[in-house]
């Protein structure tokens, strides 16, 4: 049995029609979640110090019990573990929310 370009196209057209239903009937049912603005929410605020000794004479001794990883080039941040907290990692943007991204192969600062 061959098949001719018609068949291939109602094929192609029946498999996103299904494709399409499914989404729907997914997200009608509650399966598929959507992310709200009350979702997202400032936990801290940060600032950026450039090295130097000025600078460096105001830092203080504690650390911000939070630590920054980077992931797929992102740096994302969380808080260090602790028993009482569930442990959620968030993505750092900026005052416009833009991600920050990171790599480990940045070259020596000059100066």
């Amino acid at each position: 049995m061959s098949l001719n370009e018609r068949d291939i196209k109602v094929a192609i057209v029946a498999a996103i029609g299904a494709m399409v239903v499914s989404v729907v009937l997914l997200d009608m049912k509650g399966y598929i979640k959507h992310s709200k603005v009350e979702d997202s929410g400032v936990i801290a605020e940060f600032k950026l110090m450039a090295m130097g000794s000025d600078n460096m004479a105001r830092l203080s001794s504690k650390t911000a019990n939070k630590e920054a990883f980077c992931a797929d080039g992102y740096l994302l941040m969380r808080p260090q573990k602790s028993e009482t907290t569930n442990v959620v990692a968030g993505l750092l943007v900026d005052s416009k929310n833009r991600a920050v991204v990171c790599s480990t192969s940045l070259p020596a600062p000059r100066g």
